[in-house]
């Protein structure tokens, strides 16, 4: 086969799959709302533990006929705090505070510093229109123009301002003790960055109140002082019934009070500071509520920040003419039940009938799946955040334990000839056991009652492994060479079929995503990519030892299929994933068919990675737009000579994988000095001898090449640095371990039979397990 004949087999694969892949599916109901006003309600830091755990009677009902969602309040790898999380809403973009003032917001009459607010508003801003003034927006905007996410801040109060929607936010969270002169504390003790959210770029909030005038003396609140309740609701009446198409924030800002007096406080005035800022917070809803026109008007509730630990998801929840219930989604996530904080500003947007700005990274929400009962969500939600927490909090000692125990079994097999006859046997068991794990990791997170039970989960993933184990043991008992092919076949089979019915076993799972991550909700993330990726060259390269020339058609038919699972959008959609796999598996292909690699073939498949990108990618615009992802924006970008954001991707994933360029040029010493040392130690010593034998056939040979490539390119086009290639370990380990178990093999298998070289030995069968 030619180098060409091997890419459009790549190719060709990969579009059949589309046009499989492509024909199901519907995308979910929009939220189909045309409003005239939008009423925001800002919980900081609650969840749905806390809406089923506690006495909120108001937001209980709310919720029974709203559509909901958990709330990803993540911005990149970290938790967003206040003034990240109204900035990311505002620019509809994952957006980050700035150094300075990032939650310093002063209205008319206000004082800063000693001098009246006007005075450094001036300075600061410069000639603005009357009204909230957002004092860091120009620190704010230079620090996102620099950011990995490039947000446009105040792109949603400008994009309402151009559509005639008047604006206005009702807030204050402010800090410092209530006895302290406040118009001459610093500005970290101000709490008003939800005016961040309805700015315009000018950082100004046409309406609304954000001053201490909001505020009322009470000795037994955080800082001595609380929101008083009858002033807020007289701010909200003066925007709210202005007439005309408005959209009003009101934020319960003593959570976020109570929140910041908790390094303050005692355990017990904690808990009780927060129950009742919970209660008050729920009895202002209830008031907001009673001023709506459930037929005219769409009220948003949710929280911009989670509440203290992990997991770092909040609540949202949406009610509007015609939505009755159901889960939110967005085109972001494509998972029922979850929303990003860069959806909010699209959300809006939708509601009052303006279109979206292309340059937005998040899409407006969506009613996804309806069925259940709201207690029956509500639970879900809650238990799906402690899930995400479980997995988080464990994945260390699982990852771990994994990789001491591959060490072992490695060090085992080395030392296999001082353990007894039965040990060659027991130790392949072991291999096979190893490589059961892995699916093991995955069906464990359907079991639910096991889903935060480590040592529960911890005995079913051992279970599997070892009904892996037997199998293989077995089949390879009847049909010697086997038991590899079907350990390694258990995981590309069990991933695909994952992948090609929603991905459920990804979700908060060890080696999938966790949904308090917020960086994917489908499809297949990196720590999945390593694992389907290795362990796809790997079954290839056993299946072309196995079946000769006949098994080299299926080996590149099974990479083009794993291909489409990763990268077509309404399955993996790992854009990553396409551009590491597309070389790695050319290379292995090309290996596979007798070619020798070469500088051409290597310039060859990068553009054959960018076209079938590309290809995904027009597959993924054919599709209704409500569903599109990332693939569809990044065409439309390229197409509409946009590259800003395709380099902020670029950029921001080789800033998470290697860091800065100094820390990138390092990488590429180390790995050159430390590839040309193995190079001369593998020439000159008994050691070489060894890894010179175990490659002495075509389709190891391909495996290694092809894993190689893959290694690099998957720590370059993705973002979880050297965790893609240590996971691959995971399948590499105890698939080496087998073929050494197996002996060196020199005679030529079907594969090898034109391959020139010196006539090789039989090849060794896998030695059967103790009882086999």
């Amino acid at each position: 086969m030619t180098p060409r004949a091997t890419a459009l087999a790549l190719a060709a694969g990969a579009l059949a799959a589309a046009g499989l892949a492509g024909c199901g599916g519907s995308p979910p109901d929009d939220l189909g709302a045309r409003v005239d006003r939008v009423l925001i309600v800002s919980l900081p830091g609650v969840d749905w533990a806390d809406v089923r755990g506690a006495d909120l009677p108001h937001l209980d009902r709310f919720v029974r006929r709203a559509a909901i969602a958990d709330m990803s309040t993540r911005v990149g790898r970290r938790p967003a705090d206040l003034a990240d999380a109204y900035l990311s809403m505002g620019a509809g973009t994952r957006a980050v505070a700035p150094a300075v003032d990032p939650t310093v917001a002063l209205g008319p009459g206000d004082r800063f510093g000693g001098e009246p607010g006007t005075d450094v508003v001036n300075r600061r801003l410069g000639d603005v229109p009357p009204g909230i003034a957002y004092l860091g927006v120009g620190p704010a905007t230079d620090a996102n123009a620099d950011s990995a996410f490039g947000a446009d801040v105040g792109a949603l109060g400008d994009r309402l301002a151009a559509a005639g929607v008047a604006r206005a936010v009702v807030a204050n969270g402010d800090t410092g003790e209530a006895g302290l002169d406040h118009d001459t504390l610093p500005g970290d003790t101000y709490g008003r960055a939800a005016a961040a959210l309805l700015m315009g770029s000018d950082g100004v909030v046409p309406g609304g109140e954000v001053g201490r005038g909001l505020l009322s003396a009470d000795p037994t609140a955080p800082f001595g002082h609380r929101l008083d309740r009858s002033r807020v609701l007289q701010a909200v009446d003066g925007a709210w019934d202005g007439g005309g198409r408005s959209v009003v924030l009101v934020e319960a800002s003593d959570l976020s009070r109570a929140a910041a007096y908790r390094s303050s406080a005692g355990a017990a005035p904690r808990r009780e500071m927060r129950q009742r800022a919970l209660a008050d917070a729920d009895a202002l809803l209830g008031d907001l509520l009673t001023r709506v026109d459930p037929a005219h008007d769409a009220v948003i509730v949710l929280s911009p920040v989670a509440p203290p630990g992990e997991p770092f998801l909040g609540i949202a929840a949406v009610q509007a003419p015609g939505v009755d219930g159901g889960l939110l989604q967005s085109a972001t996530t494509r998972r029922s039940g979850y929303v990003q904080l860069a959806d909010v500003a699209p959300t809006v947007l939708s509601l009052v009938g303006a279109r979206t700005p292309d340059d937005m990274e998040g899409r407006s929400f969506a009613v996804g799946e309806s069925d259940g009962s709201a207690a029956a969500r509500t639970g879900r939600l809650a238990d799906a955040a402690d899930a995400a927490a479980f997995r988080d909090a464990t994945m260390p000692l699982v990852v771990t334990t994994i990789i001491l125990g591959l060490v072992l079994l490695a060090l085992a097999v080395t030392l296999r000839g001082r353990l007894g006859p039965r040990a060659p046997g027991v130790l392949a068991a072991l291999a096979y056991g190893a490589l059961g794990v892995v699916p093991g990791t995955y069906l464990v997170g359907a079991i639910g009652p096991v889903r935060a039970n480590l040592l529960a989960q911890a005995a079913v993933i051992l279970a599997i492994a070892a009904v892996v184990a037997a199998v293989c043991v077995r089949i390879e008992r009847h049909r010697p060479g086997l038991g590899a092919l079907v350990a390694v076949g258990a995981i590309v089979a069990l991933v695909a079929l994952d992948i090609l019915v929603g991905a459920p076993l990804q979700l908060n799972t060890t080696f999938g995503y966790s949904v308090a991550v917020a960086g994917r909700f489908t499809g297949l993330g990196n720590l999945a990519f390593a694992l389907f990726g290795s362990a796809a060259i790997v079954l290839a390269a056993l299946v072309a030892d196995r079946y000769g020339s006949r098994g080299v058609r299926w080996a590149l038919a099974l990479m083009a299929a794993v291909l489409a699972v990763e990268g077509l959008p309404m399955l993996g959609a790992d854009v990553g994933g396409v551009l590491a796999m597309v070389p790695a598996f050319g290379v292995t292909a090309l290996v596979l068919t007798g070619r020798r690699v070469r500088l051409r073939h290597l310039v060859g498949l990068a553009a054959l990675a960018g076209g079938v990108l590309v290809v995904f990618a027009l597959i993924d615009l054919a599709r209704p737009a409500e569903v599109h992802t990332h693939l569809a924006r990044l065409v439309d970008d390229a197409l509409d000579g946009r590259w800003r954001p395709l380099g902020r991707n670029l950029g921001r994933r080789w800033r998470a994988s290697l860091g800065d360029a100094r820390v990138a040029g390092w990488v590429a010493v180390i790995a050159l000095v430390g590839g040309t040392t193995a190079y001369v130690v593998a020439g000159r010593t008994a050691a070489g001898d060894r890894v010179r034998r175990l490659l002495s056939d075509r389709p190891t040979r391909a495996a290694a090449a092809g894993l190689a490539v893959l290694a690099v390119l998957g720590l370059v086009a993705n973002d979880s640095s050297f965790a893609v290639p240590s996971t691959m370990l995971i399948v590499i380990g105890p698939a080496v371990m087998l073929r050494v178990l197996a002996g060196a093999t020199a005679a030529p298998s079907p594969a090898e039979a034109t391959d020139p070289g010196p006539p090789p030995t039989p090849p060794t069968r896998v030695p059967e397990a103790v009882g086999a």
